[in-house]
């Protein structure tokens, strides 16, 4: 059996053995060189809605399909793959520094698949831990924070000028936002981080754990808001109304 032989028989056979037992498994890809063939999953036909944005994350590296050529896009995403996503996101494009000191979770042992992915992103300021000092790695992320952990990190939050509600007033289930995240969310929209499907003025912040399309979506409108990515054309992307002039 050649090389890569095995390892696609060793991954498939540990991806079942996480499906099977409930241990979280990071979506893997094959290490062999990878071609334009391999962008392309057998769930996510060409006229789905998040197609290009899965296929170009897939290309820069930052999100992995499974070794059975799936991708999984309804699945949710959880904090602790978010981060992993994240990490990847600024390690290669980004490069935000240290800002926060490294946080200790009860939750998160230093063997868990993630930690290193966890540390990293709290200690760029990305995302956050709840305050009775756990992260809820296996948490499905709620789509209002990832809007808030892309805007936080990247300073898109402190740079906002508008009123959070001059811009929020664009969605119909605008008071459905928490309002821990009513800036972030603003500050994601102002700079073309919000893709809603299927209702481009429903941000559907908080009803169920953002999927992995759509956290897709997301991280690549960021990639594309700072310059690292072209922009995809989709009539899913929030385009917020331009800010009042001042008197």
């Amino acid at each position: 059996m050649s090389g890569f032989s095995r390892w696609v028989a060793g991954t498939a056979a540990l991806l079942a053995l996480g499906l099977s037992s409930g241990v979280a498994v990071a979506p893997l890809v094959s290490p062999a060189p990878v071609t334009a063939q391999e962008f392309s999953f057998s769930d996510v036909p060409d006229d789905y809605w998040a197609k290009g944005f899965i296929t170009e994350l897939t290309r820069m590296g930052i999100i992995e399909g499974f070794p059975n050529g799936t991708f999984h896009p309804n699945s949710p995403v959880t904090r602790a793959q978010f981060a992993a996503m994240l990490r990847r996101a600024n390690a290669n494009y980004w490069e935000r520094p240290n800002i926060n000191r490294i946080t200790v979770f009860s939750d998160v042992s230093s063997s868990y698949w993630a930690a290193t992915a966890i540390n990293s992103v709290v200690r760029t300021g990305f995302m956050r831990g709840y305050h009775d000092g756990i992260f809820n790695p296996e948490l499905a992320i709620p789509r209002e924070q990832v809007f808030v952990s892309l805007a936080n990190g990247l300073g898109y939050t402190q740079a906002l000028t508008q009123e959070p509600s001059s811009v929020l007033n664009i969605y119909q289930d605008a008071s459905s936002i928490s309002d821990y995240a009513l800036r972030g969310v603003a500050a994601a929209t102002v700079n073309g981080l919000v893709v809603n499907y299927p209702n481009v003025t429903r941000i559907a912040p908080c009803c169920y754990g953002a999927t992995r399309a759509e956290v897709a979506a997301a991280i690549y409108q960021a990639l594309v808001s700072t310059g690292h990515a072209p922009a995809i054309n989709s009539p899913y992307i929030v385009t917020p109304a331009p800010a009042a002039a001042t008197p």
